[in-house]
């Protein structure tokens, strides 16, 4: 799979990649979309109003 990184986005992916010792912006890509994952997976459900019928 290919994504572009958007430039406005580029210095955050690449101060990113500097702290994780990484030079693959895709590892960057990859380690935040676990990070958001492992977020949601331990966040409480989001409650939504239901509608009566």
């Amino acid at each position: 799979m290919r994504v572009s990184i958007r430039q406005p986005l580029q210095p955050f992916i690449n101060a990113k990649a500097k702290e994780l010792g990484v030079d693959d912006a895709g590892e960057v890509v990859n380690y935040l979309l676990l990070q958001i994952m492992s977020n949601n997976a331990t966040s409480e459900p989001i409650h939504t109003q239901t509608k009566k019928a």
